[in-house]
């Protein structure tokens, strides 16, 4: 006969009810004296880096190399404008990125336009935000209905026709 045991772990919070002795009055600098009005941090101070260019390489490692330097908003869409979603990040490749490679704030906002490894870079970004649409109907040939119902008002019927 064979013995199983089964082990529970319970967390619990680190503080308790008594939060007025367990927490400092006041923000302190690293030598123990309170931070005059002058020297508090901001959040104006914005840091700055280098973002590599990442044109060629699979989404996964173009996001494992932009956290690596700091760069944590990021985006990407489908360039050829199919609205498709990237459901694993190492099938797919960079056609193109904004911002550029170069120095950065970064909190700056990184958005790759990919395709699948397999498919072939378009010379023009196609799945760029959709424009809204106007007094006239924008052209969907070879969009996707994801594509054209992003592009108009959320009131607006839409017929798939094969």
């Amino acid at each position: 006969m064979h013995t199983r045991t089964v082990a529970a772990l319970t967390l619990t919070a680190c503080e308790g009810t008594d939060t007025a002795s367990s927490k400092p009055s006041s923000v302190q600098s690293a030598n123990d004296q309170p931070l005059a009005a002058g020297n508090a941090p901001t959040t104006d101070d914005k840091k700055a880096a280098t973002l590599p260019g990442m044109i060629g390489k699979s989404v996964q490692s173009a996001q494992d190399q932009a956290q690596a330097g700091g760069f944590y908003n990021l985006n990407s869409h489908d360039v050829l404008g199919r609205g498709r979603m990237q459901a694993f990040d190492r099938n797919c490749k960079v056609c193109s990125q904004t911002s550029t490679p170069g120095e950065h704030p970064t909190d700056t906002k990184v958005d790759f336009a990919t395709v699948k490894l397999e498919e072939t870079c378009p010379a023009r970004d196609e799945g760029a935000a959709p424009r809204a649409a106007g007094s006239t109907m924008p052209d969907f040939t070879s969009k996707s209905v994801k594509v054209a119902r992003q592009a108009l008002d959320s009131s607006t019927s839409i017929t798939v026709v094969p």
